[in-house]
């Protein structure tokens, strides 16, 4: 709340009921003398440590210390020490009555000792001021109309504690009279649970109940009441004596006590927009800079036709860089918010110099967010150490806000795929994520098909390789015929074991090579990092324990290439063993007789003796390519077996989508009595046939009978047939995609098609494409249904209701999630009153402390009762857009502003603060 002073309503911690020295009865107990000792200065700081940010001087019967504190305030204001902090001191006095009914009279902040002393002549105080034990000379109504004379609030103190209204008037005409005082509206209950006299709650007064401490001793003490022990949250602009009467004649919605809620109110939304600034526009910044500062939570911007409110909505939707959307039908009107205007008859809105700038808080740090017609700004700052420095990302994604205008929410109301949109950007649903692993895994599911086909293609050549395999083993036979298939077979046979023994000695033989390469990479070079000061114990430290990693690595490497030596070793003494075998005698062996042989057959004239030696390398070359083949036959089984659970996890992960969608509707709207939204999974009827057109590649038209429609027939005709749920939309989508292979394979019966010119069609469409239609699932699609009463089950589609209730029903969703900033351009348009109140109205009141919401309205009942705290009243100056005020409801120019350009806006106050001429009986 200090770091960032916003503007408009916050709130307040307010002790109602404080004591000083200047009362007889301070400090009482055994160190009285001492404490009576207490000095202004000191009292003061008591609260400012205590965190309380407005305190009433209650004396008994005595102002004596009011102007002491002031005078003191605005030392400490000068001086500023240690456990400061601003405060604001109420001036009042608690009167001791006729009858010995206790009464809190608090003031306005400027008063004097003077102004109390003043009341307490005119009730006819007759005792010892300071002292409790006198009383008035009036009665409790009289006094009440004199402390209302006087400009100050009247609170009964106390009312179920000793000397407290209740119980010193349990019942009776008296208690009746006061009880039907309009100049009454507050009272201070000590004990939440304390039970009012029964003409209490026949008369229901609903007087707003305050805490006070009641403190008589300053902190430390034993004490249980204390400066921060007891308090009230009161909400309002800058605290004064109209916005305190105010929030207690309001309620509960401005007035909350501290027993009743331990947590901080002013706690807001993390992110949050801060203000934004317009220079050089066509009608907005011109003479000067045009600036709005924002309030964390509701934010109304109000004015006449004209005065460019819906153009501070735009120009925000500029800088966030939300322009992407907008519905297609809803850009033309938005070009005019973009344009740069040459003359004065040109609807543009622009000046070439225009510049649009957005303070936007997150994360507890501050960030500027930046546009420029030229593009010479730098999109997003962010502030460090007092400083703007450039910043990097992307602004939809690093600084999300939701902006709509009336025309954008009924537009949504009549998509649903729209609609879907903005559900599926919902961080509960994450669709971002998802589509990322959907990415990943059609990736993987598209190359594993490709390969597959690659890898098929191959095997194309198996049937060729067997023929002229058999033909190379007819012509061996007539060699092996001619006597010599003893010595054929033997050097058949060792030959096959060599190149085993080869082959088998190659994949080991570079061992020592390898642990070379090992040991020269092993060691780093030495670290001699500039960032380490080597004057520093701790650098020099790290330097060292470098130096022995670099060691240790050495003497490994010294072991490693130790290592390579022996693997040099073991190479040479199994070559010595080979070659010195009898296994290698033998190769020797029947390698001469076949050399021999080939001598003997070219002697006898029998045949080429060279051709038998082409035969047995033709034969081993075709069977080692018959293995391969074999080999990739199976991998081309493998590989269809991983396509296939690529293509399980894609369906998981769609199923994932609709399920989380499901979740997140049904969390968000599970209370809500005006809007139900339901998911249709794989229920996007209006964009299948283009889809699967698209996908097909024939888009447009073409072929209707075979490809046919969800409402049809051909083959998406099977689509949703059935029962309408996932399990069989999924079945039903598997047998169609099932068709288009064997339509694309030549296995489909054509006699089932309209046009085999069809099925000429899809055969010659690119492997992928087919892919393609396997990944494809239709999208979802959501079925709105409104309640226009908002009571029962009367549900019906929104495709029956009116313009206001379509614009209802969506509303009632936008407000029902998220914690980014939500700016809403007019929404009640097309609704009538009851609907204002009952959805919008309500549920601005519920969000708004979980996120902050700027409005554009025209409608005193959203700025009123849905409790802005911030009111900018826009008007026309000289052909500019200039603020015509900028405060909170507590304020009376705002009240005033509203009641002048707000149709129903004095209607809407006396709703507000239950009090028919609130003006004049209050304010």
């Amino acid at each position: 709340m200090r770091e960032w002073e916003w503007k408009g309503s916050r709130w307040w911690k307010f002790d109602f009921h404080a004591h000083t020295p200047a009362s007889e009865d301070y400090g009482k107990g055994g160190d009285q003398e001492t404490l009576k000792k207490h000095k202004p200065r000191d009292w003061l700081l008591d609260y400012m440590c205590a965190g309380i940010d407005c305190v009433a001087i209650t004396d008994h019967n005595s102002g004596a210390w009011v102007d002491l504190i002031k005078d003191e305030l605005a030392r400490l204001e000068s001086d500023r020490p240690e456990g400061f902090r601003p405060i604001y001191v109420f001036p009042g006095v608690e009167i001791s009555v006729n009858g010995g009914i206790h009464l809190l009279a608090i003031f306005d902040c400027d008063k004097k000792t003077s102004d109390i002393e003043s009341l307490l002549a005119k009730v006819e105080f007759d005792g010892k001021k300071g002292s409790g034990n006198g009383v008035t000379r009036l009665s409790l109504i009289k006094v009440v109309e004199k402390v209302t004379s006087a400009g100050a609030i009247a609170i009964p103190a106390h009312v179920d504690k000793e000397k407290g209204l209740f119980e010193v008037l349990k019942r009776g005409k008296t208690l009746e009279q006061v009880l039907d005082c309009k100049s009454v509206f507050a009272l201070e209950l000590v004990d939440p649970d304390y039970k009012k006299p029964g003409t209490y709650a026949d008369k229901n007064p609903r007087w707003t109940e305050v805490l006070g401490s009641d403190s008589h001793h300053p902190p430390g003490s034993s004490e249980e009441k204390h400066p921060g022990s007891h308090f009230t949250w009161v909400k309002m602009g800058t605290p004064g004596i109209e916005g305190l009467r105010l929030a207690l004649l309001d309620g509960p919605l401005s007035v909350i006590r501290s027993d009743e809620n331990k947590d901080n109110p002013n706690e807001h939304a993390q992110r949050v927009l801060e203000s934004m600034e317009v220079s050089q526009a066509r009608y907005l910044g011109r003479s000067e800079s045009f600036t709005i500062e924002f309030n964390p939570w509701l934010n109304s911007i109000i004015g006449g036709r004209g005065t460019g409110k819906s153009t501070i909505v735009e120009f925000l939707r500029m800088a966030l860089r939300r322009e992407r959307e907008l519905p297609e039908d809803l850009e033309k009107e938005f070009e005019k918010y973009q344009k740069v205007y040459t003359d004065r008859k040109e609807g543009g809105l622009l000046t070439q110099d225009v510049a649009i700038r957005a303070v936007y808080r997150k994360d507890y740090s501050r960030f500027r967010i930046q546009w420029d017609h030229a593009g010479n700004l730098e999109p997003i700052e962010e502030e460090i150490e007092g400083e703007w420095k450039r910043a990097e990302g992307d602004i939809r994604q690093r600084f999300p806000a939701r902006i709509y205008s009336q025309k954008q929410i009924f537009n949504l109301a009549k998509r649903p795929l729209a609609l879907l949109g903005v559900v599926d950007e919902a961080p509960e649903v994450d669709r971002r994520f998802r589509a990322a692993k959907w990415r990943q895994a059609e990736s993987k599911f598209l190359s594993l098909r490709a390969k597959a086909r690659e890898t098929e293609a191959g095997l194309s050549e198996k049937t060729r390789l067997q023929g002229e395999l058999e033909d190379i083993k007819r012509k061996q036979d007539i060699f092996e015929q001619a006597g010599y298939a003893d010595v054929l077979q033997n050097f058949q046979k060792l030959s096959r074991q060599q190149r085993s023994v080869e082959t088998w000695e190659e994949s080991w033989a570079d061992v020592a090579e390898w642990l070379r390469q090992v040991a020269d990479e092993m060691v780093p070079d030495p670290l001699e990092d500039k960032t380490l000061d080597m004057d520093l114990e701790a650098d020099a430290e790290l330097q060292g324990h470098a130096v022995t990693v670099c060691k240790s690595l050495g003497e490994l490497c010294k072991e490693v290439k130790s290592l390579a030596s022996q693997a040099d070793k073991v190479l040479a003494e199994w070559r010595k063993n080979r070659d010195e075998s009898s296994w290698k005698q033998g190769v020797v062996s029947a390698e001469q007789d076949y050399q021999k042989l080939k001598e003997n057959l070219a002697k006898e004239g029998e045949t080429d003796p060279a051709g038998y030696g082409e035969l047995v390398q033709c034969r081993q070359f075709i069977e080692k390519k018959l293995e391969e083949l074999e080999e990739s036959k199976k991998h081309v089984g493998e590989l269809e077996k991983q396509s296939e659970l690529q293509l399980e996890k894609m369906l998981e992960i769609r199923r994932e989508l609709t399920k989380s969608r499901e979740d997140f509707l049904n969390g968000i709207l599970g209370e809500n009595q005006y809007v139900r939204i339901k998911v249709v999974p794989y229920g996007a009827t209006d964009t299948v046939e283009a889809e699967f057109r698209r996908l097909l590649q024939r888009e447009g038209s073409g072929f209707e009978r075979d490809i046919g429609s969800p409402t049809g027939g051909g083959l998406l005709g099977k689509l949703y047939g059935g029962d309408w749920n996932s399990d069989e939309i999924e079945k039903n989508l598997g047998e169609i995609k099932k068709d288009v292979r064997n339509i694309a394979s030549g296995k489909y019966d054509l006699r089932k098609l309209a046009d085999r010119r069809f099925a000429a069609h899809v055969s010659q469409l690119p492997p992928e494409a087919i892919d393609r239609i396997d990944v494809w699932f239709p999208e979802d699609s959501l079925d709105v249904q409104y309640n226009a009463t908002g009571e029962g089950e009367n549900f019906l589609s929104i495709q029956e209701g009116s313009p206001g209730q379509r614009t209802a029903a969506l509303l009632a969703f936008l407000l029902s999630y998220g914690d980014e900033p939500l700016i809403l351009d007019q929404p009640e348009d097309d609704l009538d009153n009851l609907l204002i109140y009952d959805l919008i109205v309500t549920q601005l009141r519920n969000m708004k402390r979980s996120r902050q919401i700027i409005v554009v309205t025209h409608n005193a009942n959203i700025v009123v009762n849905g409790d802005a705290e911030l009111v900018v009243a826009l008007a026309p100056h000289s052909g500019e857009t200039k603020k015509e005020c900028n405060g909170s409801l507590q304020e009376k120019k705002v009240r005033e502003t509203i009641c002048e350009i707000m149709e129903g806006g004095s209607k809407a106050f006396e709703d507000r603060y239950r009090r028919i001429a609130l003006e004049e009986d209050h304010v």
